[in-house]
């Protein structure tokens, strides 16, 4: 009988050790592929691992990992917004529009800020308090924001003032002042989602949105904050595009920047399916996605064949989520 025991406790404990094994490579699987990319760019182009380079990457890099941070409080929901690159063009272009009439930067940046937020605001009471699918609201949102960016604008770019662009760029210590603001986004949105009760409602919701509401979290309340928060870092993104292009523009809303924060979300390990995922996987999956963006267009890709890429890259890393998920559970 001994025997017997203790050759079921030795099954247990292989397949334990299998489960743990397959834990901590999903883990730090984004990890291990941005090492990876670094070194291969690092390899094929001269200079990579300077300073003044990684800052330039970094740089390069801040608006599309706000954007990520924002999806990521979205997907560890459970749900998705596809309409961030819209509602980032239009509050881009509102704010703009303001300052070429003469307005205040400050407030030029402040209405930047406020429409994308507000417009999260509607995707969130969508979603929470009317029960419409997440896909079809944001979906929805995303064509009405880039066809109103593109008829008040009529497909011309409206530049912003220069002290504006200085202002947002302006280094601190040597470090741009985009790259400061992700960082400090960073390690806030990380400590709300693990050190806090929102944050714990955040994952109980995106884990079983029924349960948590008969446990007595207020999942609707969740709701409408994870879809405002997105939509505010729309917002901020859109100030840091703008200042980098010096201009407002409907093609900062194009459809291939949602592609490109639905790869860095999942390249960097946050779940599409709820329940798993952090900041810093967004923004490490952010870079990884922009070093592949710049490697294809070294390569003289072509931006066809990177789309085709990425859709790979976002197919497989989903398919990885869901093998993990799907292990967890047996």
């Amino acid at each position: 009988m001994s025997i017997l025991n203790s050759g079921v406790t030795q099954q247990l404990s292989k397949k334990d050790s299998k489960e743990a094994a397959d834990i901590y490579w999903t883990r730090y699987l984004p990890y291990i592929v941005l090492v990876v990319v670094f070194a291969a760019v690092s390899i094929f182009v001269p200079y990579f691992l300077t300073i003044s380079n990684l800052l330039s990457v970094l740089l390069q890099t801040a608006s599309l990992a706000i954007l990520a941070i924002g999806q990521a409080a979205v997907l560890i929901l459970g749900g998705i917004d596809l309409s961030m690159p819209g509602v980032m063009a239009l509050g881009s272009i509102f704010g703009a529009m303001y300052m070429r009439a003469g307005g205040n930067p400050v407030l030029g940046a402040v209405i930047m800020l406020l429409v994308p937020a507000a417009l999260g605001l509607i995707n969130g009471i969508s979603v929470s308090y009317f029960g419409m699918i997440p896909f079809v609201v944001t979906l929805a949102m995303q064509a009405i924001t880039i066809g109103a960016a593109t008829m008040i604008t009529n497909q011309i770019s409206i530049p912003v003032p220069e002290n504006f662009c200085n202002a947002m760029l302006t280094k601190i210590g040597g470090i741009p002042l985009p790259i400061i603001i992700v960082l400090i986004l960073t390690l806030f949105l990380q400590f709300a989602v693990t050190k806090t009760y929102y944050g714990r409602w955040l994952y109980s919701t995106g884990t079983n949105m029924r349960t948590s509401r008969v446990s007595g979290v207020p999942t609707k309340k969740v709701v409408l904050a994870a879809y405002s928060f997105a939509g505010l870092m729309g917002g901020l993104a859109a100030i840091i595009m703008t200042s980098r292009l010096y201009a407002a523009s409907p093609q900062m809303g194009k459809d291939a920047v949602a592609m490109d924060i639905i790869a860095s979300a999942a390249v960097g390990g946050v779940s599409t399916m709820g329940g798993v995922g952090t900041a810093v996987n967004a923004v490490i999956g952010a870079i990884i996605i922009t070093l592949i963006s710049n490697v294809m267009n070294m390569a003289n890709v072509s931006y066809y064949l990177t789309l085709v890429i990425k859709g790979i890259i976002i197919i497989t890393f989903v398919a990885i989520d869901a093998n993990s998920r799907k292990k967890s559970t047996k």
